[in-house]
Formats: structure tokens, sequence, C-alpha cells
């Protein structure tokens, strides 16, 4: 996988899905200042000032996993573990000690000044991370059988099984037929 797939449809589950697969991964965009850049470009949030980005991926990693845990667990209708829970809301804590309150439409949301930084990314993870967990729709998480991508289910029929048809469901519906087909 080269390109960014962004298929979780809330922005801390694409950060949770910088790890292409679990418990092994062949590709991660936190592994490098450049893949993280790529990353943050495609998402549109660019890394405007890479200073510290280097020294920063270990804490984005951590957060990473922890949010990843969070939701995972979630998605399996259990608990997600206090520790984890911790981490998230220790990060959107930081952030919101630096953040703005700025009129966006007809409500107000979080805003760091320029220019962003690798830190004020995870800021915005947090604070996306948080506002899942505060306001849901919590009984829409998903994660794939597949890839353990985690995603947001916004079909009208709320039957989402895959992170994404072209990849994980097409392949796996391709197993399940040859399964029983081959038989």
């Amino acid at each position: 996988m080269t390109e960014v797939e962004l298929v979780g449809n809330a922005l801390c589950l694409d950060f949770a899905n910088t790890v292409n697969a679990r418990p092994v991964a062949r590709r991660d965009w936190l592994a490098t200042p450049e893949e993280a850049r790529t990353w943050a470009d495609a998402i549109g949030l660019p890394i405007e000032d890479p200073t510290g980005l280097a020294e920063t991926l270990p804490a984005a990693r951590e957060l990473r996993e922890a949010v990843f845990r969070v939701f995972e667990a979630l998605a399996r209708s259990g608990s997600p573990l206090a520790e984890d829970l911790d981490a998230v809301l220790a990060t959107h804590a930081e952030g919101v000690g630096r953040a703005r309150l700025k009129a966006s439409g007809e409500t107000y949301g979080l805003h760091w000044e320029a220019p962003r930084t690798v830190r004020v990314l995870l800021w915005e993870v947090a604070a996306s991370a948080v506002e899942l967990l505060t306001h849901g729709p919590l009984d829409r998480l998903g994660a794939c059988p597949s890839c353990v991508w985690l995603f947001l289910d916004t079909s009208k029929n709320r039957r989402r099984r895959w992170c994404s048809m072209t990849t994980c469901g097409s392949r796996d519906k391709s197993r399940r037929y040859y399964a029983t087909h081959s038989a």
C-alpha cells in the first residue's frame, strides 16, 4: 500500500489506521518523519513546521495505539481500558490548554495558531477522539474483520462490514466464494 487510505470517517479513526494491518504491520505511516508528513498532507492537515517531528513520533505512535485500543474495544461492544482513555484525555487536555475557540459556521470549535506542528496534529486527533467518545455515534463503530481497521459506519442501512469494499470486502467475498465452491 503506497497511497493513504481514509476509510474511518473520523480523524481519530483514520489516525488509528495509520498501520495497515495488525498485529504485524506491513505499512506504518508514522514510521518516519517523511511518512508522517505524507499522511498529514493526504488528510489535509499538513505539518507546516517539522521541528521536533522525529522526537515526537514515539508519542504519536503511543497515542495511535491508545486510540486504536479504545475504539476497537467499543467496536467489539467491549469497554476500553482506563489507561487508554487517560492517554487520549491527557493529549486532549494538553491541546485544550493551547487552543482558542473560533467560530465555525453557527458553532465554535477548537483552533490552534499556525504553524501546524506534529503536536497540533496530535491535539486535533485527541479532540476528534473525545468528540466521538462524548457525542457518538458509538453504536456505528466497526472494525474490519480482515485488517482490523476502524471505521464509523455512515451507510444508510448500517450494515458496513469492511474498511473498504474494494480491498478487504472483495478479498473476503472471494475467499468465501472459493471456499464454498471448491468443497
